[in-house]
């Protein structure tokens, strides 16, 4: 089969298009062909090597987070799955492997596709969802909460923004100007802010929570608008105490050193009289089926930027890569993909 993978970290996002087996199943396992890939900014810090802490990948390396396609074999042990289901997952940070035209995942991480949603559109899904569902329960969100989502109009934003609304919290989001506007008005957002024109230091300073997807050079900023007592929650700036001890799969040593590192975030935290922290996002084939439900029942669809020939991958890295999407970045492993 076809599979996209780099050979070691590389500066230079170059991925190869190589041949390899289709993989094997263990009992707890389910086989997906893979119809179409979503393509999503932690591909980036994983081919740089900027995820070393977290992932230790065996190299070549097949990238890819998330995925939608149809289900061709089942281990012994699974029950919940068939031949020829239509579903979507994440398979873990630290493995990948959705930019391939066959994937083997443990099952309790697959959730069946939403009926309302083409391949297309549930692989645009799984790591945004998670990511958001996560968020916001690390974060505690009470319904009548005020949230910030930096840069909230890429593939995060657009699923995030209306299920987030959806949970009772008022959502203002940053965008640059033009088409990020009209986007996050569609999605639902009770205000935007155009970074390039606007100081949103300035407009207000009352937020309960922040979610920073900019990363370290964004955190001074985001204390500022957070209240007194108000929580920073940074998808790519860096693990802190809170995220160690929350892991409970973190070696001992693992956890010291994260909660060095956090260090700078959390003395900048508790100087402004706020906290910070950090999300690495995991599989959850639970979770992911609850939010099934919940685009069946609102009927919402994401937002597709961009979508590329699996051939293109190159292009379609460098694409997420610009930050500049609005919406979905997808790639099409398998031919006609829909």
């Amino acid at each position: 089969m076809k599979a996209a993978q780099i050979a070691g970290y590389s500066k230079t996002l170059e991925v190869e298009i190589n041949s390899i087996d289709i993989p094997s199943i263990t009992s707890t396992q389910v086989l997906i062909k893979t119809n179409v890939a979503g393509v999503d900014p932690h591909l980036v810090l994983a081919i740089t090597g900027k995820v070393k802490l977290f992932d230790h990948y065996d190299f070549p390396l097949t990238l890819g987070n998330e995925l939608a396609g149809v289900v061709i074999d089942v281990g012994a042990s699974v029950m919940d799955f068939k031949v020829g289901d239509h579903v979507y997952t994440m398979p873990p940070l630290d493995k990948m492997g959705a930019f391939a035209e066959y994937v083997a995942v443990d099952a309790a991480i697959v959730a069946k596709m939403p009926a309302n949603l083409s391949f297309k559109e549930a692989a645009a899904v799984p790591l945004s969802a998670l990511t958001i569902i996560q968020a916001l329960d690390i974060l505690g969100a009470q319904q009548g909460s005020e949230l910030f989502v930096s840069g909230g109009t890429g593939g995060f934003g657009q699923i995030a923004i209306p299920y987030a609304k959806s949970q009772g919290l008022f959502v203002t989001v940053s965008g640059s100007s033009g088409s990020a506007r009209d986007l996050a008005n569609r999605l639902g957002a009770d205000e935007f802010i155009d970074y390039e024109t606007q100081d949103y230091t300035h407009i207000r300073r009352d937020y309960d929570y922040v979610i920073d997807t900019r990363g370290a050079s964004e955190i001074s900023k985001h204390m500022k608008i957070l209240k007194p007592g108000g929580t920073l929650l940074a998808l790519s700036a860096g693990p802190n105490a809170r995220f160690a001890n929350r892991s409970a799969d973190l070696s001992t040593g693992k956890k010291i050193l994260f909660s060095l590192l956090g260090l700078p975030f959390d003395g900048l935290a508790k100087w402004h009289k706020k906290s910070y922290d950090f999300l690495y996002v995991q599989p959850n084939g639970q979770q992911l089926a609850a939010f099934t439900q919940y685009l069946e029942k609102t009927n919402i669809k994401p937002v597709i930027d961009s979508e590329y020939t699996f051939d293109q991958v190159n292009a379609a890295i460098a694409k997420i890569a610009t930050g500049h999407s609005r919406g979905k970045v997808l790639l099409q492993v398998e031919d006609g993909g829909k």
